[in-house]
């Protein structure tokens, strides 16, 4: 339909390509930068994976290690991705509690597949996506707001929590630091270094979050303070900043109340869905003969791995998330075929089929928005057609 004031009889020939040209110009102006980054990103990644089959031997070892697993521990395995693509949408149910599984399964895996399998772009298009699902099913839009909002801001603590933990268990349990150790050809000292400042990060936004959340005025207060700063580099880019203050005291108009009442089973069900895939790579260190890599040691290197997921380089963080595994197995004492394995193993039995499953339930949304509009549509014309 089209929206000229004259409408689609009076608009001249001549006159469309000229204001359909700005527009489409605009929109190659906002799409190309994306795009490109996502070309970089896919090439940094091919050059990641070529520099690991160059260095660790290539994958083909690696291949042959997760072919050679013994049953019993493939079955394991299969069974541990099963069980956290699962368990993935308890988070939406544990912050609104009248979402049946269903719904939730919709919401979580559509999320996680956009956001995933789009580099740049892919979080605003989720929670976009998200809010259209939970609509669909009935949620009010200050509660998808506020469970989509939580949810993505335990995500965040989770991530950049989780390396500096896992360097404390091991300092507490087993006396060792990454530092002294190679990882790959990265100083696990400079791991460190990146799990202190991701530790500090989450202890600040967490200290912040609940700054937030205590109150209206201290959320306007963080609004400002943080307005200012964006204000300022999107100043200096020459670009029009985001309205910080408004969606920083809307997170505490929509969440203060739910988090108050939630935050337990938000926990509980967040630490859940985010350290299932954990057990794959147990599953599968046993199954490749590295069973000398304790618990920590593995919840270790897949946090840092989990961390670089934040680096959107490519799809899924492909590359740089691996090699990351890799070379911290490697650095605990998995041999380079050992090690490849286990990441082998997580991206196919784990990762890539959340990504498809999430994919699926997209899809799902789309036809069931599609019926339901069609039988909107039949109700408006039997309604409107005189007996």
């Amino acid at each position: 339909m089209s929206t000229d004031p004259a409408g689609p009889e009076t608009a001249s020939p001549d006159s469309a390509p000229a204001k359909a040209s700005p527009g489409g110009w605009a929109m190659v102006r906002k799409v190309l930068p994306k795009v490109v980054l996502t070309i970089v990103g896919l090439l940094v990644a091919y050059y990641i994976f070529k520099y690991l089959a160059d260095s660790m031997g290539g994958f083909e070892a690696g291949i042959k290690a997760a072919f050679s697993m013994p049953t019993g521990w493939t079955i394991a395995a299969i069974l541990a991705s099963v069980f956290a693509i699962l368990v993935y949408p308890l988070t939406a149910m544990a912050a609104i509690p009248h979402l049946r599984y269903g719904p939730a399964f919709v919401d979580r895996q559509g999320g996680f597949a956009i956001s995933t399998t789009i580099p740049f772009g892919g979080g605003p298009i989720a929670v976009g996506t998200q809010y259209a699902i939970l609509a669909r099913y009935g949620v009010q839009q200050r509660l998808a707001a506020a469970a989509v909002a939580a949810d993505a801001i335990w995500t965040y603590l989770m991530t950049f929590g989780a390396p500096g933990v896992a360097l404390i268990l091991l300092w507490i349990f087993e006396r060792r630091a990454l530092s002294g150790d190679e990882c790959g050809d990265i100083p696990c000292s400079l791991i460190d270094i990146i799990c202190v400042v991701a530790g500090l990060v989450c202890l600040v936004s967490m200290i912040g979050i609940a700054f937030v959340l205590r109150s209206r005025a201290n959320a306007q207060r963080v609004g400002d303070f943080a307005q200012g700063v964006i204000g300022g580099v999107f100043r200096f880019i020459k670009r029009t900043p985001p309205n910080v203050v408004e969606s920083v005291v809307g997170f505490n108009d929509t969440a203060a109340e739910m988090v108050g009442q939630r935050w337990v089973p938000i926990t509980l069900t967040n630490v859940l869905a985010q350290m299932a895939p954990l057990l794959v790579i147990l599953a599968t260190l046993q199954g490749v003969g590295a069973g000398q890599i304790s618990v920590l040691e593995a919840f270790a290197a897949y946090s840092v791995a989990l961390l670089l997921t934040t680096v959107p380089l490519a799809p899924g963080g492909a590359g740089s998330v691996d090699v990351a595994l890799i070379g911290m197995l490697v650095a605990f004492g998995a041999d380079p075929a050992q090690a490849t394995a286990v990441d082998i193993v997580w991206r196919a039995f784990c990762f890539l089929p959340q990504m498809v499953v999430g994919w699926i339930a997209v899809l799902v949304f789309l036809v069931e928005r599609k019926i339901a509009r069609r039988r909107e549509e039949r109700r408006a014309e039997r309604a409107s057609t005189p007996a």
